[in-house]
């Protein structure tokens, strides 16, 4: 297998990994906001379409905290939703380089 299709397989284990995740994270969050909260939160149109330039642009770190930091920081004050969206963004990025190794580990022990 050359490099080039290894970082194929590992781009779609981050897609596969990292979308998820990102949108439980918001789609939790919004059922437990208070009506006053979720009134600030973006509009599902929009929010959904953020979701799909992430997807797009291969879910790289500083457009997840951005993405993260736009949603808690609306809900939330603004501290406290800094401090959330930092939280999360560390989190997908974990999701996200677990599963590229595990995609890199797993063609490795297959032998291509």
């Amino acid at each position: 297998m050359t490099s080039g299709n290894l970082e194929l397989v590992q781009i779609l284990a981050s897609w596969a990994a990292s979308a998820p995740v990102l949108v439980a994270v918001v789609r939790l969050d919004e059922r437990r906001l208070s009506p006053f909260a979720l009134a600030r939160a973006w509009p599902t149109v929009s929010r959904d379409a953020a979701v799909f330039a992430l997807w797009m642009f291969g879910f790289h770190p500083a457009f997840v905290l951005a993405f993260f930091l736009t949603h808690f920081m609306r809900t939330r004050a603004l501290l406290r939703g800094a401090l959330l969206g930092t939280a999360w963004t560390l989190a997908v990025v974990a999701v996200d380089v677990g599963a590229q190794w595990t995609a890199a580990t797993t063609v490795e022990w297959l032998g291509e």
